[in-house]
């Protein structure tokens, strides 16, 4: 019996690709075929109407790329027998990844955007500079050492009146970053594009003059000559490993599809490993010109070896995605030497739906009515007075799930803000008892300190301050008594003599609390908690500095044109976004935290799941 029988195919990788990705929907071959005939002729026809096409020849796969090119985008574009098909799903999902990134570091990639990338080793089909300009509007460089390959690209940029847009250089085999942007006619190339820019621009609306002066003097000032880096570097380190591919799994089966590409092409010494690292090396170099790095990586097992490379140059932030298309799987790496640009931030879909929750455990002596309704609805109302944004996608009875998104910290500094609210609703009759002595003002936050104290285990002096408040209450008593007891000039130094140190008792309270107030500015507003019924409990350590970073980072950033996946308010970026379940398992009811992307990390979230406990014990 053959063994094949007893492999299963790997399985279908599609609701993995980037949610932006045109490919998501299959194309029709049956329409492809009726519209072009170089593809038709390729194509089988079963009996049940369907139309197949041989993956394994490399002239069926060139023909389905160049007709979905012309079919989808308007781009006539010719690739050479025996050179590398681009598969456009693929494509897609780097090139919306490399969006997604500009789109964190505030490029954005809207028409009226100023966007300059560079693409090494553009092969001869030109297809990510081609795919990039065609579809947002970016200036793309690129560079190519094989001959025919070069002049193949730059064919298929005249053919498709993109010369505005694109420019293709040629370069030594051993070129990749070094001495590249030192080069004059690079620099010359990129003023080109922002003068084409601006002339666009002024050609469609005057008014857009001072706009876009201040763009390119913008980007001047910002000292970067290019925006990002893209790279899908030669796979193999040898003639001999192009065979190994099929061979290195054996639980795969047969690739369906044929591989096409010549050797200039696909091998290159040391494999892409050698390739990656001296890209990482040189990176260091242009690390003023270049705003974002990346790199396609073809194997699993070399993302561990470029990761550690990567970590010897010292970068701000990396990031490491993964690219599902079909039945394959390729990663991404994308590192800067901007330390304002989180790049981890940026997240594929798979890792988001891959990645572990947190758990809160809702107690059912905690709850009048168990049920998951109930649990929502308190859940929901708790969201709401943070002002975190829900949007319900599935409502049953024994499930819940939402999507939520956060544009501002509101979870932190609740002592605070309940102590001033309380001190407003006073007025002035507060302020009044609290330099009077009364100790009743420190009793009315006596609540919210233990609270903050039990659950944070953050160090005060309010037993202190509690002691003096009440010892200052006591010397008024004393006071009063001792005029009683002595009718004399006595009683009258007694009473002097009380009130010096009721006086000198009441500067130390007042010490006391500036003292507090001075240290809950710089202590961590959330610090060393831990959810006892969460099985992923960990630490939060967040600092009104960290606050603060947050506010200005959110406000500083505008949203982008695809803003309605992260959503907006007012304007401000979404700073986190999570997906909630709240559910039945057994006789309890638990809710499910998914942290999916947002600068207030994971650490946000697990703030929120502390803070919901906190609601759900005073409750």
């Amino acid at each position: 019996m053959s063994s094949e029988k007893g492999k299963s195919a790997p399985p279908k990788l599609h609701k993995f690709m980037h949610p932006r990705n045109p490919y998501r929907t299959l194309p029709s071959f049956k329409n492809l075929a009726q519209k072009y005939a170089g593809f038709r002729s390729h194509c089988k026809y079963e009996l049940d109407g369907k139309v197949r096409l041989n993956f394994k020849d490399p002239s069926a796969v060139r023909e389905l790329t160049t007709c979905l090119l012309d079919q989808d985008f308007n781009l006539k574009v010719r690739i050479p027998e025996g050179r590398l098909v681009p598969t456009l799903p693929l494509r897609f999902n780097y090139l919306l990844w490399i969006e997604d990134l500009l789109n964190l570091s505030g490029c954005r990639s809207m028409q009226k955007e100023l966007v300059i990338g560079l693409d090494i080793g553009c092969g001869a089909s030109c297809i990510y500079p081609l795919l990039a300009a065609k579809q947002n509007g970016w200036y793309m460089l690129a560079t190519e050492a094989d001959e025919i390959n070069f002049d193949c690209a730059v064919s298929n940029v005249k053919n498709n009146s993109m010369e505005n847009h694109i420019v293709i250089r040629k370069v030594e085999q051993d070129v990749i970053l070094k001495g590249l942007l030192e080069d004059e006619e690079i620099v010359n190339d990129t003023e080109k594009f922002r003068n084409h820019q601006t002339s666009t621009k002024l050609e469609s609306s005057e008014e857009m003059q001072t706009e876009l002066t201040d763009v390119s003097h913008q980007k001047t000032e910002d000292g970067y000559l290019l925006d990002f880096m893209m790279c899908n570097p030669p796979f193999f380190g040898s003639i001999e490993e192009t065979d190994s591919m099929s061979k290195s799994r054996k639980d795969r089966g047969e690739p369906r599809s044929a591989a096409t590409g010549s050797v200039q092409e696909t091998v290159t010494e040391g494999g892409e490993v050698s390739f990656i690292c001296q890209m990482i090396d040189e990176s260091v170099l242009s690390r003023e010109k270049i705003r974002i790095f990346s790199s396609m990586i073809g194997t699993k097992s070399h993302v561990k070896e470029v990761k550690d490379k990567l970590r010897s140059v010292s970068p701000a932030h990396t990031a490491v995605v993964e690219f599902c298309q079909g039945r394959t799987m390729r990663w991404g790496i994308a590192w800067t030497f901007n330390p304002s640009l989180h790049l981890e931030n940026v997240m594929s879909k798979k890792q988001m739906e891959s990645a572990k929750p947190l758990v809160l455990m809702l107690p059912r002596s905690l709850m009048t009515v168990y049920t998951v309704q109930a649990a929502w609805a308190m859940i929901n109302k708790w969201l709401h007075q943070l002002k975190i944004t829900v949007q319900v996608f599935k409502n049953t009875k024994y499930f819940v799930g939402a999507n939520v998104r956060a544009y501002k910290l509101t979870w932190l500094n609740q002592r605070r803000k309940r102590r001033e609210q309380k001190r407003k609703a006073n007025g002035g009759k507060g302020k009044e008892m609290g330099e009077s002595g009364n100790g009743k003002a420190e009793s009315e936050n006596e609540e919210d300190e233990s609270e903050l104290e039990n659950t944070l285990d953050i160090p005060t002096d309010k037993g202190k301050n509690s002691e003096a408040a009440e010892n200052v209450g006591r010397e008024d008593e004393e006071s009063v008594s001792l005029k009683r007891a002595y009718s004399s000039d006595t009683a009258d130094e007694l009473v002097k003599f009380h009130e010096g140190i009721k006086k000198q008792k009441m500067e130390n309270a007042n010490d006391i609390k500036s003292q507090m107030k001075v240290e809950e500015n710089q202590q961590a507003v959330v610090s060393k908690t831990s959810l006892d019924t969460n099985p992923i409990s960990k630490e939060i350590e967040c600092t009104e500095e960290l606050n603060n970073e947050f506010c200005k980072t959110t406000k500083a950033q505008n949203l982008n044109q695809n803003s309605s996946l992260e959503g907006g308010s007012g304007g401000l970026e979404c700073i986190l976004k999570a997906k909630l379940q709240v559910k039945q398992c057994g006789a309890l009811i638990s809710l499910e935290a998914f942290y999916l992307r947002g600068q207030a990390g994971k650490d946000g979230l697990n703030q929120i799941l502390q803070y919901m406990k906190n609601q759900l014990t005073k409750s």
